[in-house]
């Protein structure tokens, strides 16, 4: 199996009230992460492919940021009716 070194994660601003501004990330690049989320979520047939996506595709604080939001996108879309 494959092993990714997943960076630093760099926290600049405890007082922020955004996740980019804690990870010190432009907040155009936002849109970016969420969209690489929903295509590791699309990407793969467990979870754990979503992540090694993730993993190949993005580093340190953007890669910590991509993993909450696939959180989120999964948590979407196990709890949404078929």
């Amino acid at each position: 199996m494959a092993q990714y070194d997943l960076g630093e994660l760099i926290v600049v601003d405890h007082k922020s009230k955004t996740l980019t501004g804690a990870f010190n990330l432009p907040e155009k690049r936002f849109k970016e992460i969420v969209k690489i989320a929903q295509l590791a979520w699309d990407h793969g047939e467990t979870i754990s492919e979503s992540v090694e996506y993730l993993a190949q595709n993005l580093k340190d604080s953007e890669l910590v940021l991509s993993l909450l939001i696939l959180g989120r996108v999964w948590e979407e879309n196990s709890t949404s009716p078929e």
